[in-house]
């Protein structure tokens, strides 16, 4: 089963590496590894080239934004199945395509799904999000999976659509709403942790720049021709206390990083 793997980047040239040496160093083989990069001038090429070896394709051309590249590397893919991890994030460990490949081998399902990590520059981890078993009202609830967990089958994108590119930085949420809500179909989790998401600071610091996403995230829902809850922004938002809390005893014991807390 080939899988493929797409990162973006842009400008990324002091993580680009640790995102490319935690995709080269699976232990499954059969990958498919894309980087599209939106034209980077800081040395970005020069670190991807360092690795050409071990990468099948790479497109550096402008773009016009997150979504676009994305779209841009689902459509040069091949593989029967395709995840993502942008530059500056990384895989959890060395096993976790090896993990996707025998989930969809051992399942007759469409999407899988799992866990991340949101860790500072330090590595400590911030939030520790645990995604449930899948179930349609959860959505309802403010969950969303976390989208770097999600490896699906290519041919969905054909049927159900790429990611839009006309909503800002909401796109991955819409996106989520259309495959996991409103059409039916066949998504198991995969309780493992899947990445270590590296996490600026930027949203928690803008807390009116928190609710105007929500407010767009609300929007998402009319976009496919349905209604939020009317409870959908307070409780999205009161899902990450949680997470906090989670993560703050993962500090507390060091060693719960270094192995895989989901298997």
């Amino acid at each position: 089963m080939l899988i493929s793997i797409i990162t973006i980047a842009y400008n990324n040239v002091s993580d680009i590496e640790t995102t490319i040496k935690s995709v080269v160093g699976q232990t499954y083989n059969n990958i498919e590894y894309i980087i599209v990069d939106g034209g980077s001038t800081d040395g970005t090429l020069d670190i991807i080239n360092n690795y050409k070896q071990h990468i099948t394709k790479v497109i550096s051309e402008p773009d016009n934004g997150i979504y676009d590249a994305i779209n841009k590397g689902i459509k040069a893919a091949t593989g029967e199945i395709v995840g993502m991890i942008h530059a500056g994030d990384r895989l959890y460990d060395h096993q976790i395509i090896q993990n996707v490949a025998n989930h969809f081998e051992n399942h007759d399902i469409h999407i899988s799904y799992g866990h991340d990590v949101i860790v500072n520059r330090d590595d400590s981890p911030i939030r520790v999000v645990k995604s449930p078993e899948y179930n349609k009202a959860w959505l309802k609830m403010g969950w969303m999976p976390p989208h770097q967990s999600i490896y699906m089958k290519r041919s969905l994108f054909s049927k159900y659509g790429y990611y839009r590119t006309d909503i800002g930085g909401s796109g991955d949420y819409e996106f989520v709403i259309r495959y996991f809500f409103k059409h039916t179909l066949k998504i198991k989790r995969l309780d493992r942790y899947m990445l270590k998401f590296a996490f600026g600071g930027t949203s928690t610091s803008n807390y009116h720049r928190i609710l105007k996403v929500q407010q767009v995230h609300a929007n998402c829902w009319r976009l496919n021709g349905l209604t939020p809850p009317f409870y959908l922004i307070p409780i999205k938002l009161g899902r990450k206390i949680p997470q906090f809390i989670r993560a703050y005893f993962w500090r507390l014991n060091p060693q719960a990083l270094a192995g895989n807390p989901g298997a």
